[in-house]
């Protein structure tokens, strides 16, 4: 089936995965306050769901994921709360 990528489709494909890492991250963070853990691990799935939907996309919602995952795994730990 021909599929026709003009460049409003594309900028519709681009928003909706501009959304999509923006509701990982925002899981990530949720986690501070939550399950970082269980958060974090939903997180992680969706942004390497949304990896292969751009092609522009090099894997730095990854990292921001897991970046603030351990390090909010870290803070929590250090102030004594329970992971």
């Amino acid at each position: 089936m021909y599929q026709d990528h003009n460049p409003e489709t594309e900028s519709f494909r681009d928003d909706a995965v501009a959304v999509l890492n923006a509701c990982a991250i925002a899981l990530a963070v949720m986690g501070a306050w939550t399950n970082p853990v269980l958060l974090g691990i939903t997180a992680l799935a969706v942004a390497v769901l949304t990896y292969p939907m751009s092609s522009r996309n090099r894997g730095g919602t990854i990292m921001t994921v897991l970046i603030a995952t351990f390090v909010i795994l870290l803070l929590r730990y250090l102030a004594g709360y329970s992971l």
